[in-house]
């Protein structure tokens, strides 16, 4: 009785696993002798490229498949590819369906060997037309992305030219129609104390055009409100026993902001004036 060796039992089921694997394959799997003539080709070629498997076995896979444009640059791959013996992947090309229609096409390729000799090429190809498309949509993206971003960085810088705009317009007004006659009342005012609340009131009116608060908070995050104000005034000119009137503090407390101002500005034991440095940060 003649029996089935389990080798060749093996070898049939692989075989028609593969098949199946094949033509269930939306992406064509093909294999060529050492001349590029196909020698098999999976039932995706139908869909791919218009052909049933039947017409292209023992076609040239380039004369056949490849527009007449770039025959002679893929000839060039392959023997390329041949000589060098190595795997060929990701190669993105142009197919050519059955009815001429030219349609972008991705290849992935190996040798086929016998001992150091190629004796055929081996791979699957899929069509590309919908990734393209997708890269396509996603530069279009990209580029509306960068021209939205420079409308809106050409906005702001509108926008932080508007408002320099309209600080100096509001600069302008309170030169010309506040402060002169709050210098006179300064003028005229006999207290002293009173005199320096005015002196106060005065650089603060100045201050609000200004960004000297804003730039120093942003220097110095871990200020304090109380160590902005000290910082406002000794910018200002004002005297230790002047601060410490006008924050109602006493000269000591005055003296104990002056040195954490020092300390956390980075210029303690250093010989740098405090009220020069401050004005620098304007």
């Amino acid at each position: 009785m003649k029996t089935t060796a389990p080798a060749d039992t093996t070898l049939a089921s692989e075989t028609a696993r593969f098949h199946e694997l094949a033509s269930q394959s939306l992406e064509w799997i093909w294999e060529t002798d050492a001349q590029g003539k196909l020698t098999y080709c999976s039932p995706s070629c139908k869909l791919l490229y218009g052909y049933k498997p039947a017409e292209l076995l023992g076609c040239n896979i380039i004369e056949t498949l490849i527009p007449p444009e770039d025959r002679e640059v893929q000839r060039t791959i392959m023997e390329e590819t041949r000589l060098s013996r190595k795997p060929l992947n990701g190669l993105r090309r142009r197919g050519m369906r059955k009815n001429g229609t030219v349609i972008p096409i991705e290849t992935h390729c190996r040798p086929i060997l016998a001992g150091n000799t190629v004796v055929g090429f081996r791979g699957l190809s899929r069509d590309l037309s919908a990734i393209q498309q997708l890269e396509l949509h996603l530069e279009h993206k990209a580029r509306e992305l960068t021209e939205l971003n420079n409308a809106l960085s050409l906005l702001l810088h509108q926008g932080a030219e508007s408002r320099a705009e309209y600080e100096r317009r509001i600069h302008d007004n309170l030169q010309r129609l506040v402060l002169p006659y709050l210098e006179k009342i300064q003028e005229r005012c006999k207290d002293q104390e009173l005199e320096l609340y005015l002196r106060v009131a005065l650089a603060n009116i100045e201050k609000i055009t200004s960004t000297f608060s804003l730039t120093l908070s942003a220097r110095m995050d871990g200020l304090t409100p109380r160590e902005l104000e000290v910082a406002e005034l000794i910018k200002q000119g004002r005297s230790t026993k002047q601060m410490a009137t006008v924050l109602d503090l006493s000269s000591r407390t005055v003296e104990f902001y002056r040195d954490k101002l020092r300390v956390k500005l980075g210029i303690k034991n250093k010989k740098t004036n405090l009220r020069s440095y401050l004005s620098s940060l304007v």
